[in-house]
């Protein structure tokens, strides 16, 4: 066990920032829930998965929405009607809160509740990078053919508030999640998916919130010396800087609650593309396959090293292009089903799986 200072989660949340991958959300809105949750306590606790009895039950807490809506509200009474219509219509007595993935926000999904309540979080999260799709983040729950989930969510404001809870199977709720996001605005507070110990750390990716740490003690001591921080990434992550050069050519479209678009990068006569499903999905080098999501592909700001999401990317901006191999993160059991990334192949009309098979073997 662990008690996280206000510095400590600051530093993972700009690990997670890297780790979403173009996805996880923003800075800024993990910081206001840092904000936000030490008003409530002054450490927040994080255990390890091992800390808990086999049968003690966890829950998954996310944010679901598309990275670049705009007209969201997710406040601290959302968080409490979630936890209240959850713990209602699942029963459930909760040993701790774990997070859906890392992210600029997502590493902190669950800090404020647990703030809220004293329940402690787990360092198990349901994947290490950010990664789009719900079934992506349920642990191999959706190949359970006999789980049921409870999901409960709330967010918006005005004639945008909406409160859903859902029990059924992972993949009818999490469509249902998805379109609660839609109708708040972009954005909805949740809480999801409960578990025993045992499970999540056989599925979870266990130990990814002390990666996402490791990683913003790297940015924060290299602050002011991007090429400090390359180089802590390259020794300790394998990262390949791909290129340094210039946006250009950037679409975006919200299709479903999901930010769909690709971004192209000019560098050297070179022309590097980038498509992504709320996450970095493909890079490719004049047509060439660089990377392959669940690689972590991201964006960085060339001056300050500082990683940027696909919605925060724009045309003429000077960035630095940077694939960390999958093999360097932790992954949830999510990230090693075929049929999850066909369903972006569907998406983006890229190929995926078969830069994927030593995931499925």
């Amino acid at each position: 066990m662990i008690k996280l200072t206000k510095d400590d989660c600051i530093q993972a949340l700009y690990g997670g920032l890297l780790l979403g991958g173009g996805g996880g959300g923003s800075m800024k809105m993990g910081l206001d829930a840092v904000e936000e949750a030490f008003r409530h306590t002054d450490a927040i606790t994080m255990l390890d998965i091992t800390e808990l009895n086999p049968e003690q039950t966890i829950v998954n807490v996310s944010m679901v929405g598309a990275p670049s809506a705009k007209d969201t509200c997710c406040t601290v009474d959302h968080w409490k009607t979630v936890l209240k219509n959850f713990e209602n219509s699942s029963g459930a007595k909760i040993a701790g809160f774990t997070t859906c993935e890392n992210g600029g926000v997502s590493t902190s999904n669950g800090w404020v509740i647990s703030s809220l309540t004293g329940i402690p979080m787990v360092d198990a999260p349901s994947n290490g990078r950010a990664h789009p799709t719900g079934p992506m983040g349920s642990i191999g729950l959706n190949l359970c053919p006999d789980y049921m989930t409870v999901q409960a969510a709330c967010g918006g404001k005005g004639d945008k508030y909406v409160e859903t809870v859902a029990k059924g199977s992972m993949n009818a709720t999490s469509h249902l999640i998805r379109q609660t996001a839609v109708a708040a605005g972009g954005l909805c507070c949740v809480l999801r998916n409960p578990v025993t110990a045992e499970y999540a750390e056989k599925k979870a990716a266990v130990g990814a919130i002390a990666q996402a740490m490791d990683i913003g003690k790297g940015y924060l001591e290299n602050k002011d010396n991007v090429e400090g921080f390359l180089d802590f990434l390259k020794k300790n992550y394998d990262a390949q800087v791909i290129c340094r050069g210039t946006t250009c050519d950037y679409t975006l479209c919200m299709d479903g609650g999901y930010d769909v678009g690709s971004v192209h990068v000019k560098a050297d006569g070179d022309d590097y593309e980038l498509t992504y499903w709320n996450e970095y999905m493909t890079m490719e080098k004049n047509g060439q396959r660089m990377g392959t999501f669940p690689d972590l592909l991201c964006t960085l700001d060339a001056a300050t090293g500082l990683a940027l999401s696909s919605a925060e990317i724009d045309d003429d901006m000077d960035v630095i292009m940077l694939k960390i191999p999958k093999a360097r993160l932790i992954l949830g059991a999510g990230m090693y089903q075929k049929g999850l990334l066909e369903e972006v192949e569907g998406i983006l009309k890229k190929e995926l799986v078969p830069y994927n098979e030593d995931l499925f073997r």
